[in-house]
């Protein structure tokens, strides 16, 4: 045992004698000239040892470097294709004896780096590599060299403990797409390099790409493989920032516990920033397998949660949440999506959709859903908050009692930017959806967006026991939007609908609706005022609430008498098998010269028109009695057949008023004017007894009752 000892000594005394013998005898400055030659002859390119070569001792014996640099061709941006500052290697001696080559840390420090193709397509990289010894024919090789012995450096092992970047930087510069990315700080450490180990990793880098700026940080293990794409990596975390214009990612990071190509790999993601006005903060997780080729990815059983806030967010902060299966192509960069459930806040739909990232996002999708509320989705500039639109009036208020219109409390228009930016089209199947106080059934809707020009190509949907059918156009680009919408309404209940949205119960029975309209602006004004277009009506087996038309007839009959009308208790409402009306919209009004009402005993043919702002109501029904004593009235309207009897309706909305138009009843009516006159002069000669034949008092009453009638 101390002949053992006595001889390990022996040996590290020489190894040491060794060490300063050839500290002490040998200069490494002399090795430059070498070394430049041995780099041309291997890379073709110059290598420029400017500093001087040092050894080193502790805490292992080496070699520094200061100043050094791999020259480029002339032409490129910077004369150096790649320099150090410094730059420090160790090698354990003892190790040698056993043909182990044990590489202290290797320390790089001020490294630069430029990488540049030029328009041509040329690149400082190229011919690198390339030695000037001319190439070896057939003839030149004698056979015998196909079987030389493997090279005794085949049989060493080499250890690296480490390299170490420190204040690295790098340029990337192509000409031909004008990028430019400039790596200005980076650090990396690699842990010791043995076969067959995982080597420990940290990055951590900061550089600009043009207009943006971002950040890097991270750490893993890697167990490298002969083939680089069969390298695996575990315990992966990457974090970092971006700042463009465009985007403003403040912070993300990414963790994995195993990653490999090809192989499915579990992962997180969270990412927080803003893009134009809107904060987004986002968490995935998800199993993502990315393919040897890196041309895409492919995320299975994703799960994605968070919220989005501000400009052109309808309801903000908005909670999103998405799961499905993800096929991801890197370029362009294509997204598609199956077996798709997404959640924005109360808002749940399944499908699929793709997405391709582009100057503008182009989306595709086929959705289905059940409950859609559009009035916490429709924001508009200044709007209340969701919970308090039950309560805020929302269209103009009727007139007020002195007859003029009340100042409309409507909100101001939609926020519709967000159109602007989106190429989008599809198909969206719902089970309900809801607006104020409106419920639709089962809705189906076909559209396509683009350059903020919104096509509605299908819609239906049921509503109060009938269908609605329509199509339509909306333009987001103007100050105002404009608009264009085709409808058709079939065997809708009237009365609901009148009560909801023009707070009255003018009307009851089962219409069909054709319409045809255009119009600029979307506020509760907007859409009243500047509204243009046609539309046709026809109601059956309904009732005009308010009045009835029978009991004027008696009114009529009545005045013509000079009595007083015997009023029935019968309900103010009229009864008809069917009405019919066409309306020209335009100016703020709704106009019509050509309504009918088909009721029993009675038929009514009217005009006039009502103002969609102020709600005012100017009509004149024209009612004709048939022949006939059955139905409304009976046989007290009998006695009025073949007269016209006009009945006029003002007000509004809310509150009409109906009157019977004694004048207009009076005047230009033939056979009432028979009626009449008889009537007038069977009481003048009641009144006046035996002077009714005297000439004077007889012209006087003539012409009494010519005043009457004209």
């Amino acid at each position: 045992m101390k002949k053992l000892l006595l001889i390990a000594c022996g040996l590290i005394v020489a190894v040491m004698l060794g060490i300063a013998t050839l500290i002490l005898t040998i200069d490494p400055n002399q090795f430059k000239p070498l070394l430049a030659s041995q780099v041309h002859k291997s890379t073709g390119r110059e290598l420029v040892i400017e500093g001087p070569i040092g050894w080193t001792l502790w805490p292992r014996f080496g070699l520094t470097l200061e100043r050094a640099a791999l020259r480029n061709l002339p032409g490129f941006a910077e004369p150096d294709l790649l320099r150090v500052e410094g730059a420090t290697a160790s090698v354990a001696v003892l190790p040698l004896l056993s043909h182990r080559l044990e590489v202290g840390e290797v320390r790089l420090s001020g490294a630069h780096l430029l990488l540049q193709t030029r328009q041509d397509g040329s690149s400082n990289l190229d011919a690198l590599g390339s030695t000037s010894a001319p190439p070896h024919t057939q003839s030149d090789t004698p056979a015998a060299t196909t079987a030389s012995p493997k090279p005794e450096s085949a049989n060493w092992q080499i250890d690296i403990e480490g390299i170490t970047l420190e204040q690295a930087s790098a340029l990337l510069l192509d000409e031909r797409s004008g990028q430019r990315l400039e790596i200005e700080s980076l650090n990396l450490e690699i842990g010791a390099l043995a076969p067959h180990s995982w080597l420990p990793i940290t990055l951590e880098l900061s550089g600009r790409d043009d207009a943006q700026r971002f950040t890097l940080q991270g750490s893993a293990e890697l167990l490298p493989a002969a083939e680089p794409l069969a390298s695996q990596l575990r315990n992966l975390e990457l974090g970092g920032s971006l700042h463009s214009p465009a985007l403003r990612l403040d912070a993300f990071r990414l963790k994995a516990a195993a990653f490999a190509l090809d192989k499915a790999s579990p992962l997180t993601l969270n990412a927080k920033g803003q893009q134009a006005e809107r904060t987004f903060d986002l968490q995935l997780a998800t199993t993502v397998t990315l393919g040897r080729a890196l041309a895409g990815v492919t995320l299975q059983q994703s799960d994605l949660k968070g919220t989005l806030s501000g400009q052109g967010v309808p309801r903000t902060p908005l909670e999103l949440g998405a799961m499905g299966d993800l096929q991801i192509a890197f370029a362009p960069f294509k997204l598609d999506a199956e077996r798709l459930t997404l959640q924005a806040a109360d808002l749940a739909l399944s499908g699929r959709a793709g997405v391709t990232l582009g100057t503008v996002p182009h989306l595709r999708f086929d959705l289905q859903g059940k409950t859609l509320n559009l009035d916490s989705w429709l924001g508009s500039a200044g709007a209340a908050p969701a919970k308090a639109k039950a309560t805020t009036t929302q269209r103009p208020a009727p007139v007020a009692a002195a007859g003029k219109p009340a100042t409309s409390t409507g909100s101001g228009e939609p926020d519709l930017s967000a159109l602007k930016g989106l190429d989008l089209a599809g198909s969206l199947k719902l089970e309900r959806l809801e607006h104020d106080t409106l419920v639709l059934s089962r809705p189906e809707l076909t559209l396509a967006l683009k350059g903020g020009v919104l096509d509605v190509q299908h819609f239906s949907a049921g509503v109060e026991q009938g269908t609605l059918q329509g199509s339509g156009r909306l333009d987001a680009n103007p100050a105002q939007a404009t608009y264009q919408l085709n409808g058709k309404a079939t065997g809708l209940q009237v009365l609901p609908l009148l009560q909801r949205f023009a707070k009255t119960d003018l009307l009851s029975g089962r219409a069909n609706l054709d319409l045809a309209v255009t119009g600029r602006g979307l506020s509760a004004q907007a859409l009243r005022s500047a509204i243009e277009g046609k539309a046709a009506l026809k109601i059956e087996d309904g009732a005009l609430h308010g009045v009835n038309l029978p009991e004027m007839v008696r009114e009529a009959r009545a005045t013509l008498k000079g009595q007083r009308a015997d009023y029935v208790k019968e309900s103010r409402k009229t009864d008809f098998s069917a009405l019919t009306a066409d309306f020209t919209l335009g100016g703020g009004k709704a106009r019509s010269q050509n309504i009918q009402l088909f009721a029993p005993a009675l038929r009514v043919h009217g005009s006039g028109e009502t103002q969609l702002v102020s709600e005012q109501l100017d009509f004149l029904f024209n009612t004709s009695v048939v022949g006939t004593s059955k139905g409304q009235g009976g046989r007290d309207i009998d006695a009025l057949k073949d007269v016209t009897i006009p009945v006029r309706i003002g007000g509004n909305w809310s509150q009409p008023t109906y009157a019977l138009d004694i004048k207009a009843l009076l005047q230009g009516n033939k056979v009432l004017e028979d009626k009449a006159r008889k009537e007038a002069e069977r009481g003048l000669n009641k009144l006046l007894g035996d002077k009714a034949d005297d000439p004077t008092l007889k012209g006087a009453a003539d012409k009494l009752l010519k005043g009457l009638f004209r």
